[in-house]
């Protein structure tokens, strides 16, 4: 069988695997691997998860800091004050 990659060198066939590309094929990607492809993922992935975090900030916000009414929280849901029974606590604020 030949190496699913290049199709020109035969495949390593492995009992636990299966098919796996040839030793030429490996190594490339041992070099490709070396020169921090997997830096520049990890690098990608914090910057998606960031830019999540701060389209969803307003979500993440919790209802009360401390013991106390969290006013930026009811600011970004005002249509829960009055379910959690806070009105008189912002109006002091």
């Amino acid at each position: 069988m030949k190496c699913p990659r290049c199709h020109q060198e035969p495949a390593i066939i492995d009992r636990t695997y299966g098919v796996l590309p040839c030793q030429s094929c490996q190594k490339k990607d041992e070099q490709y691997s070396i020169r921090g492809c997997s830096e520049q993922h990890g690098v990608n992935k914090y910057h998606r998860i960031q830019a999540q975090r701060d389209k969803h900030l307003k979500d993440m916000e919790q209802p009360y800091l401390s013991g106390k009414p969290n006013p930026e929280f009811f600011k970004a849901n005002k249509d829960r004050v009055e379910e959690y029974g806070v009105h008189k606590y912002l109006e002091k604020i």
